[in-house]
């Protein structure tokens, strides 16, 4: 009988997987049988808890309180006992599954508010609380961890996408995550120039400058298809721009592809 409680353990457990921020902005990174395993899992933490303090209270509370009842497993015998027509069923055991079941509801719901809590406690402001818990999930890439940076601290970075597009820009929006993507599925980016990869030697040559426009200006970029990032450092750009015989901006400036500043995405 006590198998009917699988079905509250992986409720509880996918209730807090899908609001608990801790767990929510992960759950792309869960496929296939590891999201039902990790549902389960935090399930079963719930439902522990949840008898835990079933036994504690059962124990240590008594039956009536100032002439009020306050037996909880009484009270639900008592209203599916005269339900029941098979003898081979324990009203008293179907009243701990029931109060089971929703206690271990409960202790989600719990789990979930005191996450937002401790969110609020460590920052008030919403979109700050959002970073500080993108930085703790996204410093294991390290392409995800230097947009990040750039969100964070307007730090301009120089991307290249798969047709040898350049952009130089500060990330503005990281996005929303959702059940099977993460936050940085789609980013935006505040342009500064852009330009494109020579297709012999890929050194760059930047061609548009977009602090001539008046207006913001973001640009939507998909993650999978920025194909190299580095920070873009101003006095290195114009170190080389003093170098080169071309002109600024007007005439193409050209940067190698091997400053130190470079990396490839893994």
């Amino acid at each position: 009988m006590f198998l009917l409680l699988i079905i509250p353990i992986l409720i509880s457990g996918f209730y807090v997987c899908n609001h608990n921020l801790y767990y929510f902005y992960r759950l792309h990174r869960y496929e296939g049988q590891y999201l039902y395993l990790k549902s389960a899992l935090i399930g079963f933490l719930s439902l522990t808890i949840s008898t835990f303090f079933a036994l504690l209270l059962n124990k240590f509370i008594p039956s009536e309180v100032f002439g009020i009842p306050v037996d909880v497993i009484a009270f639900i015998d008592s209203l599916i006992a005269p339900t029941i027509e098979d003898p081979k069923v324990s009203s008293v055991q179907l009243s701990w599954i029931i109060l089971l079941t929703i206690l271990t509801q409960f202790t989600g719901w719990l789990w979930v508010q005191s996450s937002h809590f401790h969110i609020r406690l460590r920052e008030k402001d919403v979109e700050k609380s959002k970073i500080l818990l993108m930085s703790s999930i996204l410093r294991d890439s390290p392409l995800d961890n230097i947009l990040l940076e750039s969100y964070i601290e307007e730090v301009p970075l120089m991307l290249t996408l798969n047709d040898r597009k350049v952009y130089v820009g500060i990330v503005s929006s990281l996005g929303e995550p959702n059940e099977s993507e993460g936050m940085d599925q789609e980013i935006a980016i505040i342009p500064i120039m852009s330009g494109y990869r020579h297709k012999d030697n890929l050194s760059v040559s930047f061609n548009t400058d977009y602090k001539i426009i008046d207006k913001d200006l973001n640009i939507i970029l998909r993650q999978e298809i920025i194909n190299s990032a580095t920070k873009f450092d101003f006095d290195t750009f114009e170190e080389f721009a003093k170098n080169s015989k071309k002109q600024p901006l007007e005439k193409s400036i050209s940067i190698p592809s091997n400053s130190k500043y470079f990396f490839w995405k893994s």
